[in-house]
């Protein structure tokens, strides 16, 4: 909890990533003054048939089916354009292959480069199960924006800023999904749902695993024959080591999911937020949704000094 005499120190902190809400964001004119703001990370991963688009923190998986693409969080239109070009570039496959794009949440940093895909590629769309209801009416959940920021803090540092990501999060943050708008808003028509034990469609030997915690809809993606797990926002990765996500709806849930997933051997970790991460055993060094972030970098200690942490 925040202490009389805080919010300065808190609002300094604001200020080396923009946190909503605190004083005037100065992380464009930080990044300026780095360069390559827009430089993206698109690779495959490991040596896994995965590849991926990033751009800052938001990370986009291209799961190779063999004769079909199946895309797993498009991101935001920026993440998704490079996708687009990442499979033309590679000449093994073009966008006419790509045969899904699933979505783990409806967060608009997940939903918002959908369109991007549908307006170049004839593939189905599909969201978690969940999102069904909130099309119904239903009004998602959301956490406590301050507080639940606060203790993601050093994630906004994990990958290299980019500029433009960070305008479209600010522009779709309001306009698509939900969180920005209290009821869900989307600019495509999902083409269906995908719940817990369903597979990932244009791939096989993907399991979809019902994750709530962070959000009631977070779903993840399993594939027990390499041990691989596309985590979504269930779980994120910080120098180095998983990190069940400390922005949560439902603390109940989280220590659910943290449960389940940890009962699934995992070797590769590919998360939502974060750098994917390769070990015999990922959990072994994993960190808790409770537990406050390890390092001593300044927004890790501002983490854990404004963080409310049980």
């Amino acid at each position: 909890m925040l202490r009389d005499g805080d919010v300065a120190d808190l609002r300094w902190c604001s200020e080396v990533i923009g946190l909503p809400g605190y004083g005037r964001s100065s992380v464009v004119g930080q990044a300026d003054r780095l360069g390559s703001i827009d430089s993206a990370s698109m690779s495959q991963v490991f040596d896994l048939p995965v590849m991926r688009s990033s751009a800052w923190i938001f990370n986009c998986y291209i799961v190779d089916g063999g004769s079909q693409l199946a895309v797993v969080d498009p991101g935001l239109p920026i993440v998704a354009r490079r996708a687009l070009d990442l499979i033309e570039q590679t000449g093994e496959h073009s966008v006419d292959d790509i045969a899904s794009v699933a979505c783990t949440h409806a967060h608009p940093d997940h939903v918002a480069g959908v369109s991007t895909f549908t307006d170049r590629a004839s593939c189905d769309v599909h969201l978690p199960l969940r999102c069904k209801s909130y099309l119904d009416g239903e009004r998602p959940r959301t956490f406590p924006l301050v507080e639940s920021t606060v203790r993601f803090l050093p994630m906004w540092g994990a990958q290299r800023f980019s500029g433009r990501a960070f305008a479209e999060f600010v522009r779709y943050g309001k306009t698509i999904g939900y969180g920005g708008p209290l009821d869900i808003a989307l600019d495509f028509e999902p083409s269906g749902f995908v719940g817990h034990g369903d597979g990932l469609p244009g791939a096989d030997g993907w399991e979809a695993i019902h994750a709530p915690g962070h959000t009631d809809d977070s779903t993840s993606f399993y594939h027990a024959d390499s041990e691989t797990l596309i985590s979504g926002d269930a779980v994120v990765t910080l120098d180095g080591r998983a990190w069940f996500n400390p922005e949560y709806v439902d603390a109940d849930s989280s220590s659910s999911t943290e449960e389940l997933l940890r009962s699934k051997p995992v070797r590769y970790l590919l998360p939502g937020h974060g750098e994917p991460i390769h070990a015999p055993d990922v959990w072994r060094r994993a960190s808790s949704f409770t537990e406050p972030p390890s390092g001593t970098g300044v927004l890790a200690r501002c983490s854990r000094r404004f963080g409310t942490w049980s």
